[in-house]
């Protein structure tokens, strides 16, 4: 395996297990809440329009055309897959030239669509919600982040 490829799963496994266990670089102090308000109280933070969400508002009007350009080109890395299979069969030998071709559009086909749904669906994309009574845009997050606001339950909408 390269070592760049290790190192991209190495990183990638820490980042998901400091993810899953709320680990941070910074501490925060959490935001306290009284009691009688457990349970009844959602955490929003404001919306950062960074790059990535102008990006993947941007991208938005055209979803409906790369999922048809990535099912176009799904379509045929199965056809070239099979046409190699087949050639290899009707030698009844392996010859590892014909995979040469299939596997590069595999990986390209796998990378490019990596690289599409990150651009398209951005983690805001998926904790984006609208306050009752507040303008602007807000995302779900937890209450020891940085600018979190305890807002009533019934005025978080999805």
């Amino acid at each position: 395996m390269k070592p760049m490829m290790l190192f991209s799963i190495v990183l990638l496994t820490a980042i998901v297990l400091a993810s899953s266990f709320g680990l941070q670089i910074m501490p925060v102090t959490p935001t306290v809440l009284p009691d009688d308000a457990a349970g009844m109280a959602l955490f929003v933070c404001p919306t950062d329009s960074s790059t990535w969400t102008m990006v993947a508002t941007a991208l938005r009007p055209m979803v409906r055309f790369i999922s048809m350009a990535f099912f176009f080109g799904f379509m045929m890395l199965l056809f070239s897959w099979g046409w190699a299979l087949y050639q290899n069969l009707l030698k009844d030998s392996f010859k590892q030239d014909a995979f040469q071709k299939p596997w590069a559009l595999t990986k390209f086909m796998f990378w490019a669509g990596m690289i599409v749904l990150l651009l398209v669906a951005t983690p805001n994309h998926y904790r984006a919600v609208h306050v009752v009574g507040a303008s602007g845009e807000w995302v779900l997050c937890d209450d020891g982040m940085p600018g979190a606001i305890p807002v009533w339950a019934n005025n978080v909408k999805s």
